[in-house]
């Protein structure tokens, strides 16, 4: 099979492997579309180096077709429409995938596989930083930085179903985009400062980081949650000085939240947007493209259709 390999920090080469063997808690995926993520690029980059070994073949989402699986899977078969994601063991920029029971099952039946390669990750940052961690309630007010990224747009779906009032930070260029899917106040970061605009929000989820971790404090009320889903630590002794909570997430597969998201999506309560497709031996240009679009959407590689 082909793949995209990292063999050295900051260069790809498409490589011809063997096609791997399902192992009894596996699934063996032919793999149709795989999205483009930051975490993809910070690997290529080697800014990973201390937590990912070389070789690696690059990608985490995928979407496809089972091919196989071993003794021990019962939620999907051979012949299946399914997507999912794998965090580091085998790599989604390939023509087949190894995936473990709990990073696969059924895509959405409403999407194509390019266009349900764009979930997965960012649909399981969304989900665990908005309920996981910070435990959202009907009703309460969100500041979401980064509102009409991949991750962030999902996160502001995610709330206003439950009845949220969103405020929203990020460039002009996305301010359509952002109140088409219900923003209910967008901020320009290029002409405003939200801590001039938004006080005593219940939740944060910073999708930006950088100075926002600081300045986002300052407009939690007391018992306000900050979640980050960014590799940093946040400053546990200002948030206890202040009275909010503060967290970091390393957003982990669950098959449970991909079926919920699938289950959204298929009510037609969920949006998803694509930006831009390129094949499989295009990477770098598709990773260059998502560095300096300012479109909303993924970057979606075609694999195998």
């Amino acid at each position: 099979m082909k793949a995209i390999r990292v063999n050295e920090w900051g260069k790809t080469v498409l490589e011809d492997l063997p096609q791997p063997t399902p192992g009894n808690d596996e699934v063996l995926v032919r793999i149709h579309a795989a999205s483009i993520n930051p975490f993809d690029t910070a690997v290529l980059a080697g800014y990973m180096s201390s937590m990912v070994t070389l070789p690696i073949t690059l990608g985490t989402d995928f979407s496809g077709e089972v091919v196989a699986v071993g003794a021990d899977i019962k939620h999907v078969k051979p012949g299946d429409a399914v997507y999912g994601l794998v965090p580091g063991h085998s790599g989604t920029f390939a023509e087949y995938t190894i995936a473990k029971a709990n990073e696969v099952t059924y895509k959405p039946k409403s999407l194509d596989y390019v266009n349900a390669a764009a979930l997965p990750l960012p649909s399981m940052a969304a989900w665990q930083s908005l309920f996981d961690i910070a435990q959202l309630r009907s009703g309460e007010c969100v500041l979401i930085h980064g509102v009409a990224g991949n991750v962030g747009s999902l996160a502001l779906q995610f709330a206003k179903s439950t009845g949220a009032y969103v405020y929203g930070t990020d460039i002009p260029e996305k301010a359509e985009f952002a109140q088409s899917l219900g923003v209910d106040r967008f901020i320009d970061t290029k002409e405003e400062r939200f801590e001039d605009i938004v006080k005593d929000v219940d939740i944060v989820l910073d999708y930006v980081g950088g100075e926002y971790l600081q300045r986002s404090y300052s407009v939690l009320k007391p018992g306000g949650r900050y979640v980050t889903a960014l590799l940093m630590g946040t400053p546990q002794e200002e948030a206890q000085r202040l009275g909010i909570l503060s967290f970091g997430l390393w957003s982990q597969p669950k098959t449970e939240h991909l079926e919920k998201v699938a289950e959204l999506f298929d009510a037609g309560k969920l949006k998803v947007a694509v930006n831009r497709t390129f094949p499989l031996d295009e990477v770098v240009a598709a990773m260059d493209f998502r560095m300096k679009t300012t479109t909303p959407g993924k970057i979606v590689l075609t694999i195998q259709q």
